[in-house]
């Protein structure tokens, strides 16, 4: 022990534990109750209803965190407004993983990953960001849900030619 130093030990009762099935003493280890998986099924089926206006307003909330961005210096502000539409992207990702729309989560993936590994001050990278956020509000104006079709593909290959030409 330090000299000076005291130190106090405390027992927290883990109550996440408990809701999620650890109660249940006689099962294995991982076990979920029903009733838990149950109602974690209607909470996700409340916000899939209410998915599309959500991700629109991610989208409201995207475009204009970008447009402040699109011509700020490279400054602590400017990396402070990415870190924000990273984690935009990143929600809008989950959500549309989660509720049944993939193309959007596709580009909202791409986006914040893009984001993730790229230094954001040229000029060039502007056309990237561009072209994810254009995919994705199209697919939300369009309500095109999965990855699957003509439009899907076409959208794939205008933020494809633009990562291609510009990265």
């Amino acid at each position: 022990m330090v000299e000076g130093f005291k130190a106090e030990m405390y027992k927290i009762a883990n109550r996440l534990k408990a809701r999620m099935g650890a109660r249940y003493k006689d099962q294995k280890e991982g076990f979920l109750a029903p009733d838990v998986i149950e109602e974690a099924d209607k909470l996700i089926a409340q916000l899939c209803e209410i998915c599309p206006d959500v991700i629109g307003k991610h989208l409201e909330n995207l475009s204009s965190l970008w447009d402040q961005m699109r011509d700020m210096p490279n400054s602590p502000e400017r990396t402070e407004t990415a870190e924000k539409i990273f984690t935009l992207s990143h929600e809008i990702k989950d959500m549309g993983s989660m509720c049944g729309y993939g193309l959007i989560a596709y580009f909202a993936e791409s986006l914040r990953d893009y984001i993730a590994r790229t230094d954001l001050n040229l000029k060039a990278q502007v056309v990237i960001i561009q072209a994810h956020l254009d995919a994705m509000q199209m697919c939300h104006r369009k309500g095109y849900r999965t990855d699957a079709g003509p439009e899907a593909e076409e959208l794939k290959k205008m933020v494809k030619m633009a990562i291609d030409k510009y990265h």
